[in-house]
């Protein structure tokens, strides 16, 4: 027996005061609703018989397949108490949504593009995310099934089974499509392309009967065995060499303390949150990948690996501003063989805007300890999307021939890593996709210096470039104009830099100094003097919507590659510049 007050039709904005804001911090919106969609207001609780949007429809006396199809007039159904229903939710139109501040009681729970919030519930049969740019958010539910196909679904469901029914999600499932998926449920609730059908599924379910096959394994329990299986070969055979990538382990495999033989150990994109003091026993370790693992220090018994030569702890900064940091222990400087070390994504994103023009807001320091100058055998440092703080310590250390410092659209630099012009034999140099606002003279100390990589990170430079034909060793220059974020960098360093004297220059990438139409357009005259670099192989001047190149990039005598896409050339400048490069390969694009 259905029971209910009538009711009211609000507008969203009248409904959200009324809740003190919730809906506005619960939901992003209501698919392509009005800007003040119109609310169906249930204030206190709602008990329904059959279906919801049918029992809805019906106590309101409007058209029935209204609700169902989306033709409705109602983008949301807001119930602040209790909402009880002996059949389905099934909300797969963009609207009505639904928002539930009491418990939820129903057959089952399904979404396809609509907006569901609901503070918890109990759903007979399923929980069921169906793909689209709906979302499904919840507290905790008890529902044996939970199933999703790329769906956006927030919740905790810990007595159900969960199936990816897509198969190419990252979750934590049970089950998942083309992953013995068919080899565990009965055929009848299995599709052709190995997926659950869902209508069967839940038809089969209703009558009460099995749907998983006897002895079933779920793709958890296969991994496991799978993982237990594969650290006893280790074991027994003495492996050397180990690999658990996005095994989904929760915690490091105590087994793996039992192989003091071990050279390689690489557990990657695991969350197993924290490695043991014991770590320091595998003292044969020579390459240690941790990357994205959810941890938040390095034991101190790191530093026993004397024989570590590569360590990468890359991505283990936590987004969420609650949570600890990640860092390195001062032991780390005792790893006096180490070659490489990998510490990118190490500061927190940035996400506030700033005006063109602005200096952006630097994301979180990353401070290195005082012991990184022990290293002196460090040849290789990666520290993408890292603002590094570097010690005192570390300035002149001369082994170090590779540091790669590159930024991303949420993780970059805005000021200058000056200490890398210290690094006396570096020879590879990679700082693009920052946001610089001058470029030191001190990088014209790296004389050694073979490849510079500045590309996207001079749209705020204030200042005239070092003149990079005073590095002597330099063969291939990246210079591309488009920042990961900010402006574009103006016309004038491109003069500067055509006026340099980069004899030994092989290579140079200057793409994207025109990312859209507002800019000023970029003429040939602007590439004037590319000719003057005699040595050039390749070259890439990609998407800068030019509509000819300057007479001196005819005369390039041994170009081997250049990479035209993106720019405006009618047939006969093409033909000129293929005329003129009979041996190069030359792409202009469509």
């Amino acid at each position: 027996m259905s029971t209910f007050s009538m009711p009211d039709l609000l507008s969203y904005t009248d409904v959200d005061a009324r809740l003190g804001g919730v809906l506005s911090a619960e939901f992003e919106g209501t698919g392509d609703s009005p800007d003040d969609p119109t609310v169906l207001f249930f204030d206190g609780d709602l008990a329904l018989d059959g279906d919801f949007l049918s029992a809805v429809a019906e106590l309101r006396g409007v058209d029935a397949d209204a609700h169902s199809n989306g033709d409705s007039d109602v983008e949301l159904i807001v119930v602040t108490g209790d909402l009880t229903v002996d059949g389905p939710i099934a909300l797969y139109e963009d609207w009505p949504g639904l928002y539930v501040g009491g418990h939820t009681r129903a057959e089952t729970l399904e979404g396809g593009d609509a907006e569901i919030c609901i503070h918890d519930g109990t759903f007979t049969h399923m929980v069921y995310g169906y793909y689209n740019h709906g979302s499904l958010a919840a507290g905790v539910v008890d529902t044996p099934w939970v199933i999703h196909f790329d769906h956006h679904m927030a919740l905790s469901a810990p007595g159900a089974r969960w199936v990816d029914n897509l198969g190419v999600c990252d979750r934590d499932a049970d089950f998942v499509a083309g992953k013995g998926l068919g080899e565990a449920f009965v055929p009848e609730v299995v599709d052709d392309e190995g997926r659950l059908d869902i209508d069967a599924f839940l038809n089969r379910l209703r009558a009460g009967l099995p749907v998983l096959r006897p002895g079933a394994r779920s793709a958890r329990d296969s991994a496991a065995a799978a993982l237990d299986d594969q650290l006893s070969r280790a074991v027994a055979g003495r492996a050397d060499h180990l690999d658990l990538t996005g095994r989904k382990l929760k915690a490091f495999p105590a087994e793996v303390l039992r192989m003091p033989w071990l050279r390689t150990l690489i557990l990657d994109r695991n969350p197993i949150r924290e490695l043991p003091e014991e770590i320091g026993t595998l003292t044969g370790l020579e390459h240690l990948s941790v990357r994205d693992c959810e941890l938040t220090a390095l034991p101190g018994s790191i530093g026993d690996l004397a024989g570590l030569r590569v360590l990468r702890v890359a991505r283990n900064s936590s987004l969420d501003e609650n949570e600890v940091e990640f860092t390195l222990p001062a032991a780390v400087g005792r790893l006096s063989a180490l070659e490489e070390l990998d510490i990118s994504e190490l500061s927190v994103r940035t996400d506030a805007e700033y005006e063109p023009g602005q200096m952006p807001p630097e994301s979180t320091r990353f401070v290195l300890p005082d012991t990184f100058g022990d290293l002196v055998g460090l040849r290789k440092l990666v520290a993408d999307g890292t603002n590094v703080v570097f010690p005192d310590s570390a300035r002149g250390l001369s082994g170090v021939e590779e540091v790669s410092m590159s930024g991303s659209p949420a993780r970059y630099l805005v000021t200058f890593p000056e200490v890398v012009t210290t690094f006396p034999n570096l020879r590879r140099l990679d700082l693009s996709c920052n946001n610089f606002d001058t470029v030191p003279d001190s990088l014209l100390h790296l004389t050694r210096l073979v490849e510079l990589d500045l590309g996207g990170s001079l749209g705020l430079l204030r200042d005239p470039l070092p003149d990079l034909g005073r590095l002597p060793a330099l063969r291939v220059l990246g210079f591309s104009g488009q920042s990961s974020r900010g402006p574009e960098p103006g016309h004038v360093f491109l003069r500067e830099l055509f006026a340099m004297e980069l004899t030994g220059l092989e290579e140079l990438r200057i793409d994207r100094w025109r990312r859209d139409g507002k800019r000023r357009r970029l003429e040939p005259e602007h590439f004037a003097g590319i000719g003057t670099f005699r040595r050039m192989r390749t070259v890439s001047l990609a998407f800068n919507g030019l509509e000819d190149l300057p007479p001196d990039f005819d005369t390039l005598p041994d170009l081997e590659t250049a990479n035209l896409y993106g720019n405006r050339f009618p047939r006969e400048v093409r033909d000129r510049i293929t005329a003129a490069h009979p041996c190069a390969r030359i792409d202009f694009g469509s």
